[in-house]
């Protein structure tokens, strides 16, 4: 965890009150052994977020959120955990290691100070819109643009006057020097060190806010020719464009909704007008990694919805690439070319979009659709010439009933054989990657296996297991010999079972601070493990444990299994004779572990 020992941590989470944080914003009301209120995650009107003091712990059965009062503060107030630690530390009055302390607290009360500049520049600037004669203009080009006044409001517009020292003359009576405005991005030092300007002059504002709605930047669109046209904060200790995401806070966390992505900021406001809630922008730039990973948090997929000219093209190509990397199911919505979101829903209305959204073409289909450009494929060295791209776009699929659909329809385009197309898949695969069980792997026996996608029954088997290991002593002493983490398949249950053997092993006498495991887990492990504690107690008993064990185990099993049959497949499309023997070998190893863990089975309680 870096700046601090174990001890200190175990400190202030011990005198950190739970209840009184996260009172502080949300209403708590005794229910039971717990407290219940509104989640101060997400917008809700029947209070779904639970505090349990015992155990230290909070979750959301609404949006999933959970942790510790560490994770609390760290979503809440956007702090880093050592950040976290520090902040609870001086709410009650622990004492820190001083030079870490001094560092930390520098860093701490800078973030803090941006956080009220930019709350307060905000202010400012939405006072301009509404009240000031140079503001009527800006509003005037906000109602062009068929924006609501309840538009205007969600999205705290604003307007910064034309004047060159507008906001540095307010900022001053209000106690803010012009230098504090220049390291938060709003001002800008003379050339001749003579004092500051402002940044942004006559454009009309959007605020930009983090997930936890603390406004981070800002966005400035020129309402006369002065360029840019779009003009962003710089980098800042809060702000940096590739990892940030407009709107990212005013949209559901929903894994079944898919979030639109588009690259402006009248594109995402006009469709959060016009009921596409679920949008957000990339702030003019590249889409990155980190706002993958962003994204990740909220959804399952994602439609990419960029300018239908050359830029716009580029920037897909780039971004979808991202996004399947970091596993989101990825669509692109083709719009009429030199034409934008915001254009469409205002010249053709709402319905119109619809309709060009339902119609996306998924990550491959794109892909190929792209592939067939200024290529003849009705002569036959045309369509050999598709198909070699084609191949090289299928050998990336890494879901078997996806390739299987896809080779299908090529074929059927094509008017070739299945078996065909796939024995040239298979091929290049191989060519590309060797035996992909030497890669991510499980070990057995000295041999390494590629996992493959959780089966249902297994991953909550595991959930439960885990639930009974950490809440029972007893469990914990017994269990310990019959399995350990490499039996947990599932990438978020892994995660767990990796941190709660590790701590398991290091403490002898068996005592676990559930609390103490969130310190030691990301954000979604956390919300797994919240999930997992709030779930009904099972009945306890020696038959049902042994079920668990065994699930638990099946599921590895056959995970492997099934793995080492696929690449038999395809080792025997190429002839591959040594490595043939060598699967075939690892193969009767896992299946005669099977069998012998299937010989010792009770079926029917382990609740899969």
């Amino acid at each position: 965890m870096g700046f601090y020992s174990d001890e200190i941590i175990k400190e202030v989470q011990d005198r950190a009150d739970i209840l009184e944080i996260v009172s502080e914003y949300t209403s708590l009301k005794k229910r039971g052994d717990n407290y219940i209120g509104l989640c101060p995650f997400h917008s809700e009107k029947t209070p779904s977020f639970n505090v349990d003091v015992e155990k230290k712990l909070f979750y959301c059965f609404g949006c999933g959120v959970g942790g510790n009062v560490f994770t609390f503060i760290m979503n809440k107030e956007n702090l880093s955990f050592p950040e976290a630690v520090r902040f609870l530390a001086d709410k009650f009055n622990v004492r820190l290691p001083e030079k870490i302390n001094s560092k930390l607290s520098q860093e701490f009360r800078e973030r803090r100070e941006y956080y009220k500049i930019n709350r307060f520049a905000a202010k400012f600037f939405n006072y301009c819109l509404l009240h000031t004669r140079d503001g009527s203009r800006a509003l005037s080009y906000i109602k062009q643009r068929g924006l609501t006044e309840e538009t205007v409001e969600k999205f705290f517009l604003g307007y910064a006057p034309s004047s060159w020292d507008g906001l540095i003359k307010y900022a001053r009576k209000m106690g803010i020097d012009s230098a504090t405005l220049e390291k938060a991005g709003l001002a800008i030092a003379r050339k001749d060190k003579q004092g500051h300007y402002d940044r942004f002059r006559n454009r009309l504002m959007f605020p930009i806010e983090d997930v936890t709605k603390n406004i981070i930047g800002f966005g400035g669109r020129a309402l006369d020719d002065s360029m840019p046209k779009y003009l962003n904060s710089p980098e800042t200790p809060l702000f940096s464009k590739g990892d940030n995401l407009y709107a990212l806070s005013k949209i559901e966390k929903d894994p079944a909704l898919d979030v639109i992505i588009v690259e402006g900021y009248m594109d995402c406001i006009t469709l959060h007008q016009h009921g596409f809630r679920q949008t957000v922008a990339s702030l003019g730039t590249a889409l990155t990694q980190k706002q993958a990973k962003l994204l990740k948090k909220y959804t399952g997929g994602v439609i990419l919805s960029y300018d239908a000219d050359a830029a716009g093209e580029a920037a897909t190509e780039r971004g979808m690439e991202i996004l399947a990397q970091e596993g989101l199911r990825v669509k692109i919505l083709s719009l009429p070319k030199g034409k934008d979101p915001d254009e469409i829903i205002r010249e053709q209305g709402g319905q119109s979009f619809q309709k060009l959204l339902d119609s996306s073409l998924d990550l491959v289909s794109y892909k190929l659709q792209k592939a067939k450009l200024g290529i003849k494929i009705e002569t036959a060295d045309g369509k050999l010439k598709y198909i070699k791209k084609a191949i090289d776009i299928l050998c990336q699929i890494n879901n078997e009933p996806e390739l299987e659909i896809h080779m299908k329809n090529l074929a059927e385009q094509l008017g070739i054989s299945v078996q065909a197309l796939k024995k040239e898949v298979y091929r290049k695969k191989l060519a590309n990657n060797g035996l992909q069980y030497k890669k991510s792997q499980t070990r057995y026996n000295n041999k390494e296996f590629k996992k493959i996608s959780p089966v249902t029954g297994f991953y909550k088997a595991e959930r439960k297991l885990l639930k009974l290991i950490i809440e029972n002593e007893s469990i914990r002493r017994n269990v310990g010999e019959k399995i350990d983490e490499r039996y947990f398949t599932n990438d978020r249950t892994k995660k767990i079972a990796d941190v709660l053997f590790k701590t398991i092993r290091q403490n002898t006498n068996q005592d676990i601070d559930v609390s103490n495991l969130f310190n030691y887990l990301d954000e979604e492990s956390s919300a797994e493990l919240s999930s997992i504690l709030a779930e009904r107690a099972e009945l306890i008993n020696e038959e049902l444990i042994c079920s668990l064990v065994t699930k638990v185990k099946e599921g590895y099993f056959k995970e492997s299994i099934v793995k080492v049959r696929e690449q038999l497949k395809q080792a025997e499309i190429l002839g591959k004779r040594e490595e043939i023997n060598q699967l075939l070998n690892i193969y009767q190893q896992l299946k005669a572990e099977m069998d012998e863990l299937n010989s010792h089975t009770t079926p029917g309680k382990e609740g899969a």
